[in-house]
């Protein structure tokens, strides 16, 4: 026990992340024969992602340039970057692209981040739609506030970065053949590339960007004309903390690849992002072209976790639409979707007929009527039939129990409504209709975030 690390302030939990065999990832743990990948997993930092270390150093940059703990940060980047000094108690205005996922704005603004501007993706140095433009237009305006992001090489990470190749040389036992990661900014490439070299010469960087990212191009290009799905890494131009020589080999990953393996790895218990998903699959493409065997370390980067992207990597209607699925996943998607419901409608089920309550009913007669036919709900019915709300057998029971209501009192007082409906309710749900025709599909995803249903018509009657 004397091992267990006491009650501590946020920031001292950050680093010293666990890294893990990536063997039973899908398509990576391989024969015999093959190298040894292993993945440094970073969103198990308290914000989720690597950059809690990043904004644990800039914080302790900004106490010691005498900057108040209450000044206006404002802050660029995708998100992650944001969502960390705001778990540091930073008050922030984010500056972030329209790529990123609606998740981490959510949790931006449920941690107090009030002011959240969406800048252009692809915007070009020195244009006046840049996050650095902006941001320095907005400090200017607000005095005492401080233009925060990694590009612009304001801040020193050498430290910082340092701390990170420290602890995957002793997790290594400084046994490292190559290091694979996702580039942005370009400084964790910069600096981890230093210091791995430093103690370990022969060690390979590997630079993980999109198609259609220009990092490793070294020019600028038409921004227009790089588009990518793929949050975190890659960037329309090489930005400038990325020091030349920093990377070894430029690897580029599509977005159905690099989302399908983020599937994979969250399958496979690694709960990381699509930055992550990029990243292992081009650690096995390199290993395979540097003739890579028994006995080579791959050590992976895992930026940040998967619960940054509900909306997008774990929803399949999402991944679907935006067809990031593989061959591979797309048919067992499919294979799973038609043998489960092969099509079939609610109507299919042969339900028996509804027995429902009117919402004037009392709500003894109600209870009586569930004990009698072992019902754990029964559907509430207003005029002309219409369903406005159910009772369950439970939450009557207790309340008869308890005093609060009694055997004659109307079941519209005590029911659980539906929003559209009319009269008092303990609380209401948004109503979602099902009917014979909705198809067994759609039913299945109603009882993904649901635990009773209640089939009606059109007109929601019985």
């Amino acid at each position: 026990m004397s091992g267990i690390q006491k009650i501590s302030a946020i920031a001292d939990t950050i680093g010293n992340t666990p890294m893990v065999s990536l063997s039973d990832v899908e398509g990576i743990g391989a024969p015999q024969h093959s190298a040894e990948f292993v993945g440094k997993l970073e969103y198990m930092n308290p914000g989720g992602s690597i950059k809690d270390r990043v904004a644990k150093h800039i914080v302790q940059q900004l106490d010691k340039q005498g900057v108040a703990k209450d000044a206006l940060l404002v802050v660029a980047g995708p998100g992650n970057l944001a969502i960390s000094l705001s778990m540091l108690k930073r008050k922030l205005v984010c500056l972030i692209p329209e790529r990123t996922s609606s998740d981490r704005i959510r949790l931006l603004k449920a941690s107090g981040v009030t002011d959240i501007v969406r800048t252009l993706d692809g915007a070009l140095p020195g244009s006046p739609e840049h996050p650095a433009e902006i941001g320095r237009r907005i400090v200017d305006g607000c005095p005492g506030s401080v233009y925060v992001d990694e590009e612009q090489g304001l801040w020193d990470l050498e430290e910082c970065y340092k701390e990170l190749a420290s602890e995957i040389l002793d997790q290594c036992d400084g046994m490292v053949d190559a290091l694979v990661l996702g580039v942005d900014t370009g400084n964790a490439a910069t600096h981890l590339s230093k210091a791995l070299k430093a103690a370990v010469p022969r060690v390979q960087i590997v630079g993980v960007e999109p198609s259609n990212s220009a990092i490793g191009e070294q020019n600028i290009v038409n921004p227009l004309a790089r588009r990518w799905l793929c949050e975190d890494i890659g960037r329309a131009y090489a930005p400038r903390a990325l020091e030349p020589g920093a990377i070894d080999m430029w690897i580029q990953v599509s977005d159905p690849v690099a989302y399908s393996m983020a599937r994979r790895l969250i399958k496979a218990g690694v709960h990381s992002g699509t930055s992550a998903g990029a990243s292992v699959a081009a650690a096995r493409m390199f290993a395979a072209s540097a003739g890579f065997c028994k006995g080579n370390r791959v050590v992976v980067i895992i930026g940040d976790t998967a619960r940054n992207y509900g909306d997008t990597l774990l929803s399949d209607e999402w991944m679907l639409a935006h067809d990031l699925l593989d061959v591979h996943m797309l048919g067992d998607l499919q294979r799973k979707q038609l043998g489960q419901y092969r099509g079939a409608s609610v109507e299919d089920l042969q339900l028996p007929a509804a027995v429902t309550v009117n919402s004037d009913d009392p709500v003894g007669a109600a209870i009586a009527l569930m004990s009698e036919n072992d019902f754990s709900q029964v559907p509430v019915t207003g005029a002309q039939r219409r369903l406005v709300g159910y009772l369950t057998l439970s939450a009557a029971q207790a309340l008869i129990d308890s005093g609060a209501a009694s055997p004659s009192a109307p079941v519209k007082q005590f029911m659980l409504k539906f929003a559209g409906s009319s009269g008092g309710s303990i609380s209401r749900n948004r109503y979602w209709l099902i009917t014979p025709e909705t198809p067994l599909s759609d039913l299945a995803r109603f009882f993904e975030t649901h635990s009773v249903a209640f089939i009606t018509d059109a007109s929601r009657k019985f």
